[in-house]
């Protein structure tokens, strides 16, 4: 499951470094699914779990934290729609994203999208519907129900693409969003890998961990490609190849070399296995090393969306290994607050050429410090069991490196603007990132200082 979650989170960074490239509507023509099919699925998946709670005593433990009821989180699961899942996938609101990356579609776009619909993917709508718009929500979804819902979509987008076999070639979907099935298993195996780094090298985590640690950690280790490419294509990769690949023209080929900017990259030391072959039934993707790495810790992707992602291209690594990781000595870690502590968190990045809109892929430095964010908070919340930081709403700007523009964010984002119109917005923590530098157009390092 959290191997799942943390490829699925692995994928929504990768389109999410590519917004203005890789458009919602040529997705959906090639493949028949985009980023609000992601979105949509997590809600399904919601609504799944809501009923498996109402009916299932086992899964309480797991799901309902001290303090709920399980008619609480059912509820609020009910009423977790598609507005809550997209923030997930694009990092903020679809509205935002439509705003900030949507081009208008071509007349020979439509005509292609509107020929492919036999492809597209659907959605049952009155499963999609909230129970109660007026619903006031009680509480918010724990990390390990977003895990739950994040894995949940992993699983339905590999049954899309399943059900596609014939009708979706890896390198059409390749040219035109930068990944597919193989990066899909290659995201498993990374997930795998960072999975068994945190378990081998956190401090804090190791307390919580039980008797078989070892055994999670060989298992983790020895999952390779071949058993992530069984779960995402249903058979093994040389079955799939066989029965569904076919040869590539001449100007699939030219295209395929023409996007390459655009491909993920897979850290083949990451990819390789790092212990013998665990003996496991295969049955489904929760009976994989998944399973008994969920029983101990969550530990979200750390796959850097900011590379290409050529499959099978060798590249330099992206993740510390285990014995890069250990803690520096004498470093203290601090307690987190018990109980749940809920948080509005800024993110400003300070750019001339990215508030110009002069980059072709948009700003790739904001993305990556909410993902970071995310899975330090993820790991805080795997390490403490009586505690759960939940981040309420990320707030994002570009700003140029004015003084005068910087200011008015910072003080807007901190609650103390002259004129504070939207109390929404005031942040508990505030992250900058960009910034020209130590050149004389450089303001913001200075203004930082100033304002400390």
């Amino acid at each position: 499951e959290h191997m799942n979650a943390g490829a699925f989170e692995s994928l929504c960074s990768h389109l999410r470094a590519r917004s203005d490239l890789v458009q919602n509507m040529t997705l959906m023509t090639i493949s028949g699914f985009c980023r609000n099919c992601l979105a949509k699925w997590m809600v399904l998946e919601a609504r799944k779990l809501s009923k498996q709670l109402r009916s299932d005593d086992k899964l309480t433990d797991r799901y309902i934290k001290e303090g709920e009821t399980c008619l609480d989180i059912a509820n609020t699961l009910n009423n977790w729609g598609y507005e809550d899942a997209a923030k997930i996938v694009y990092g903020c609101t679809y509205a935002e994203w439509k705003k900030r990356h949507q081009s208008k579609a071509t007349e020979e776009q439509l005509r292609l999208y509107n020929e492919s619909k036999t492809l597209h993917a659907t959605h049952d709508a009155t499963l999609l519907k909230c129970d109660d718009v007026e619903y006031q929500r009680q509480t918010e979804l724990s990390q390990a129900i977003l895990t739950r819902l994040k894995a949940g979509a992993f699983e339905s987008l590999c049954e899309h693409l399943r059900a596609r076999s014939d009708l979706v070639p890896n390198m059409e979907l390749m040219t035109i969003s930068g990944f597919c099935r193989n990066c899909l298993a290659k995201w498993l195996v990374v997930e795998a890998r960072h999975i068994s780094n945190q378990i081998v090298s956190n401090e804090v985590v190791n307390l919580y961990l039980s008797e078989n640690q070892r055994n999670i950690v060989d298992t983790l280790d020895s999952f390779g490609y071949d058993e992530a490419a069984q779960l995402v294509n249903g058979c093994t990769y040389p079955e799939w190849k066989k029965r569904h690949m076919k040869k590539a023209t001449d100007e699939q080929l030219e295209r395929y070399n023409a996007s390459k900017s655009l491909h993920a990259t897979h850290n083949k030391e990451l990819l390789a296995t790092r212990s013998q072959k665990v003996n496991y039934q295969h049955e489904t993707a929760t009976t994989k090393p998944s399973q008994a790495a969920a029983a101990q810790i969550c530990v979200p992707n750390q796959q850097n969306s900011l590379l290409s992602d050529v499959c099978c291209q060798e590249v330099d690594a992206i993740a510390p290994s285990a014995a890069e990781t250990k803690p520096l000595s004498g470093h203290k870690v601090l307690r987190p607050p018990t109980g749940s502590t809920k948080l509005t968190i800024g993110i400003l990045t300070v750019s001339d050429r990215a508030a110009a809109n002069a980059y072709e892929s948009g700003d790739l430095s904001g993305p990556m410090v909410e993902s970071t964010i995310r899975r330090i908070i993820d790991s805080f919340n795997a390490s403490f069991k009586d505690q759960d930081l939940v981040v309420n709403n990320f707030v994002k700007d570009i700003v140029p490196d004015e003084k005068a523009q910087i200011e008015e964010m910072l003080l807007r984002w901190s609650g103390k603007a002259s004129r504070q119109e939207d109390s929404s917005n005031v942040c508990n923590l505030i992250f900058t990132t960009g910034g020209t530098g130590f050149s004389p157009r450089g303001k913001s390092l200075m203004f930082f200082e100033s304002l400390s």
